[in-house]
């Protein structure tokens, strides 16, 4: 009696193997990058900011999205996003899970600051998860943090900021609207 159990539970656990494996090679990545910007497009949008991009095109494992700027209080640029779904993850952790990588980073909040490149792990739950977070341009982050989508703010972070020292004495200010924390010479994006 066991081993049947055994025997028709590894046949699902297979089948669904196959069925994810199947999904995941022949799903039209530009067509599903198209529809996950124009829903983000539309989410924002409730939340009173703005996406923009220039055109979408298929990667390995997922999409990439070209020219993508973000404008609210603080207008963040992108030259171009790679979204890569982690589907094991996302089974696991039962919520949306994906790998992103960017390249040409900025923001401008006053005036612009060059962040790079970079990536993060992004888990969507009820809070958005951002794990492994880097960036290598003149302002750098590393750590972690979460987006608590209802009030659009941080909710928890911990993540090393380095920044130019012409821009330090402007940190200050920045401390208005971010969880910044000074130690010694370095700052740190934080909140318990």
């Amino acid at each position: 009696m066991m081993k049947r159990i055994f025997i028709a539970a590894a046949k699902i656990l297979l089948f669904m193997a196959g069925f994810v494996l199947a999904l995941y090679m022949f799903i039209p990545w530009r067509e599903a990058g198209k529809f996950a910007v124009s829903a983000a497009q539309s989410i924002l949008q409730q939340r009173g900011m703005r996406l923009n991009y220039s055109d979408v095109s298929r990667a390995e494992g997922g999409f990439t999205v070209d020219n993508l700027t973000l404008s609210g209080m603080v207008e963040i640029s992108l030259g171009s996003v790679t979204v890569r779904p982690a589907f094991l993850s996302s089974i696991l952790s039962l919520a949306p899970v994906c790998d992103i990588t960017f390249r040409g980073g900025s923001v401008r909040l006053g005036q612009t600051m060059n962040f790079g490149d970079g990536g993060f792990l992004l888990t969507a739950g009820r809070e958005v998860l951002l794990e492994n977070l880097r960036t290598n341009g003149d302002f750098s982050l590393n750590g972690y943090m979460t987006i608590d989508t209802s009030a659009m703010r941080i909710g928890h972070a911990e993540a090393r900021l380095d920044v130019p020292e012409t821009f330090s004495q402007n940190m200050g200010v920045l401390r208005n609207l971010l969880p910044l924390v000074q130690e010694g010479d370095r700052w740190y994006l934080r909140r318990k």
